[in-house]
Order: structure tokens, then C-alpha cells, then sequence
């Protein structure tokens, strides 16, 4: 099993330090100004991205944070306050694991203006199971189980490298800790999740259209110590 650090990026430090979130925060205002103006949101992000000469892992941030207030509402619309004791809950799977992966590698995450966490990790199909793998999926399942949740559903993105790994260890680990799980290998997660309630996610097109989601990544990167969170 590899022990790399997920979505760690060097000059994070710089892209996303003090000065530069202060410039980011005004680029997603901007943004956000022409959006509720008509603008479409790629030439949006386009033409303020160009006039602050921002990197490209910048841009990628912006993409995944930026939304207008009608897009919010939309998001917000579905949100739950609460899990119902028993209910059964379907999890992105890759969303879920990759983002705790990184937060558990001491990796930038992104928090966006619909309360969601994110991550830069990128891996655009590719996935290999790392050493916070196991660690990732027990502290999601963990949570869970803390809210009496009566078993879950984990969506799995089948084209992606080592997708039939990473079923693997969910289903050893949910297992292991006796809870009830259904994982279930679909050609895209993210159709499937948009028909479904109590969608823990945090793909802005998967919460603004599934029927009801839960921020459960909220209280689980609450729980890591030191957590690197960027929010503009």
C-alpha cells in the first residue's frame, strides 16, 4: 500500500496562503457578481482569472468554490438539518474517500460558499489505494454509525482504476465494524446519486439535484486536528 500524501501540492503554501486567499476571496466575489448578471459561468471564471493572472490550480479552485446565490439556494433547498435514525444513506464513494484521504494526508481542502468541503487532488480517473485508504473509510463509517444510520449505499465509480480495490476495503472495513453496507459498481456514480435522499456528497451538480444531502464532511474534517481548510 503507498504511503503518499493526497492532493499534496508544494507551492499550495503560496497559492493559497494569507495574501493570496485575500485575492482569491475578491476573484469569487467578482464572480459571483457576474453570474447573478447573466454571465456563463465558464466565461465568468475565464475573464476574472485572466485579470489577476491567477495559476492554474488557482483557477481549479475557484471553479469547485464559486456559485451565485441562485445556485446556492438550489443546493441549500436540498440540504438536511439531520440524519433520521435507521434511515439508509448513499455515499459518493471516491468523493468521500479521496476527500478524507486528503484531509487526513495534511493536504489543502477547500471549503465552499455552500458549506461543502473539496479537495485539488485531481486524479481524473486514476486511483490507487493508499496508506489513509483504510483510515479514511473507517472514520466515514464511524460517523455513521454516530448518527444511527441504518446502512449505507456506497456508489462506485466502476471505470476508474482500482475501483474494484477500493470496494474491497470499504467492504472489509465496513465489516469489521459491523455495519451493513450495499456497494454498488455503476458506470457513473453521479447519475445514480442524483435520484437518490440522504446523498452524503460534495459534488456541487450531485447536491443541487439529488431529492436531500447531509454535510456530513463537515463533522468529519471537524474531527481532524489541524486540518488545512482554505475558504474564500
Amino acid at each position: 500500500m503507498k504511503n503518499v500524501r493526497r492532493g499534496y501540492c508544494a507551492e499550495d503554501t503560496v497559492l493559497f496562503g494569507e495574501e493570496a486567499c485575500r485575492i482569491l476571496t475578491r476573484c469569487a466575489d467578482d464572480i459571483k457578481y457576474l453570474l447573478e448578471r447573466g454571465y456563463p459561468f465558464r466565461s465568468a471564471l475565464t475573464f476574472v482569472c485572466n485579470h489577476f493572472l491567477l495559476q492554474e490550480r488557482q483557477r481549479n479552485a475557484l471553479l469547485r468554490v464559486c456559485a451565485s446565490e441562485e445556485m446556492l439556494a438550489q443546493r441549500r433547498a436540498k440540504q438536511l438539518n439531520e440524519l433520521v435514525d435507521g434511515c439508509s444513506v448513499h455515499v459518493d464513494a471516491f468523493n468521500a474517500v479521496i476527500l478524507m484521504e486528503t484531509a487526513l494526508s495534511g493536504s489543502m481542502l477547500l471549503k465552499g460558499r455552500d458549506g461543502c468541503y473539496r479537495d485539488l487532488s485531481g486524479l481524473a480517473g486514476t486511483y490507487a489505494v493508499i496508506e489513509k485508504t483504510d483510515p479514511a473509510i473507517e472514520r466515514i463509517i464511524r460517523r455513521l454509525q454516530e448518527h444511527k444510520v441504518g446502512d449505507a449505499v456506497f456508489w462506485v465509480d466502476a471505470p476508474v482504476s482500482n475501483s474494484g480495490r477500493l470496494k474491497s476495503h470499504i467492504a472489509e472495513k465496513a465489516e469489521e465494524l459491523g455495519f451493513p453496507v450495499d456497494i454498488r459498481m455503476v458506470h457513473n456514480a453521479d447519475t445514480e446519486l442524483k435520484k437518490q435522499a440522504n446523498v452524503i456528497s460534495g459534488d456541487s451538480a450531485v447536491i443541487a439535484e439529488c431529492c436531500s444531502w447531509y454535510n456530513l464532511y463537515e463533522e468529519l474534517i471537524a474531527d481532524i486536528p489541524g486540518a488545512w481548510v482554505c475558504e474564500f
